[in-house]
């Protein structure tokens, strides 16, 4: 069954590329890239456990591209570290409060966050969430879509929601986002990491790109795409440092406030 288009609703695409029986396609309306068919979120949760995927990606790489990741983990001492870099960006908006993370995974960062903040987590994958549940405690990690869990939770109730690896995996992101904008206080932010789809390496490298990750993967944002996204569900999307502008990293940083 096709799938419209996430941002504007479309049904006019052009295909970009097939990796069967997935197909990664363009709006012809809007510009916006993502995968042209959709998955229920049980099956996903079943048949495609991003921690798994994400092994299994990695172990492929590996093999096929065996000097970019030998030069990867050379150069990986001069990167900041990941999780670091999610509560550096996450504190420039908000000190403390209360902080909801959209796909917490394993709860690496909710870790670090919560010398600062009081935290939540939603996690889709099982295996991600029982993992959660040990490192932080079972009562602040709920286990299912974001788009469904997040509902439970109080409107106008936390400061921060993060969404760090979890929009590019949303087949539903407008709803991911309005999901977001619901449950933030007035003036809250949302601070969001996804791969660039505009970056000089995808352009390079192809289908060889970091960022794909067929079906995991289901949207490729653009600076652009996903400013348009963030004001159809409500928020205003702010300015970004320089260095975050620059189309030589694989990682698009963007944050967007609800309206006060």
């Amino acid at each position: 069954m096709a799938r419209p288009c996430p941002l504007c609703g479309g049904a006019e695409r052009k295909v970009l590329t097939r990796r069967e029986p997935w197909e990664i396609v363009e709006c012809a309306s809007c510009g916006m890239v993502f995968i042209g068919s959709e998955l229920p979120y049980d099956v996903q949760a079943r048949d495609h456990d991003w921690m798994q995927e994400h092994a299994k990606a990695a172990s492929e790489r590996k093999q096929k591209q065996p000097v970019f990741v030998a030069l990867s983990r050379l150069l990986k001492p001069l990167r900041p570290n990941t999780n670091g870099r999610m509560l550096s960006q996450t504190r420039r908006w908000a000190r403390e409060g209360k902080l909801v993370d959209f796909g917490c995974g394993d709860a690496s960062f909710l870790l670090l966050a919560t010398k600062y903040f009081n935290v939540t987590g939603i996690e889709l994958s099982p295996r991600g969430a029982e993992i959660s549940r040990q490192r932080i405690s079972a009562e602040k990690i709920l286990e299912g879509p974001v788009t469904e869990l997040a509902s439970t939770l109080p409107a106008n109730s936390f400061d921060v929601v993060t969404q760090f690896g979890y929009i590019e995996h949303e087949w539903q992101p407008i709803a991911g986002l309005r999901a977001a904008h619901r449950v933030l206080k007035p003036g809250g932010v949302t601070v969001i990491k996804t791969p660039n789809y505009a970056s000089w390496n995808r352009t390079i490298r192809g289908m060889d790109w970091c960022g794909y990750h067929i079906p995991a993967h289901c949207n490729y944002f653009t600076p652009r795409t996903l400013s348009e996204m963030f004001r159809k569900a409500g928020f205003e999307p702010l300015a970004r440092p320089l260095a975050d502008c620059l189309p030589t990293s694989d990682s698009l940083w963007m944050t967007a406030r609800k309206p006060k």
